[in-house]
């Protein structure tokens, strides 16, 4: 199992790579508390989901599954793409129920 800051390095990196394709106005921030989707981000729905689908694939690469386009994730009070905190701390506990 990877540890908490495995995770959070992993969708830093998924960010860094959704930023080298994006104009330097709109490039994502990658602090803990930083906006991913909604309120403050310069993220679409878009560009959401190619960030979904490259952090899936990171962590496939790892050999651990994560899905972020579940029922579990779309139907929570508050989404889990919010920050990145948000998002690290959705992926960890799905990796804990496994």
């Amino acid at each position: 199992m990877l540890k908490a800051e495995n995770v959070r390095v992993i969708v830093i990196g998924c960010i860094a790579r959704l930023n080298e394709q994006r104009e330097t106005d709109s490039k994502l921030p990658t602090g803990a508390d930083s906006p991913l989707f909604g309120d403050g981000s310069p993220l679409d729905s878009l560009g959401l989901v190619t960030l979904t689908m490259d952090v899936e694939d990171a962590f496939a690469d790892q050999g651990v599954e994560v899905s972020l386009s579940d029922s579990r994730a779309m139907s929570r009070k508050q989404s889990p793409f919010r920050t990145v905190a948000t998002l690290v701390q959705f992926i960890e506990e799905q990796m804990a129920e496994t």
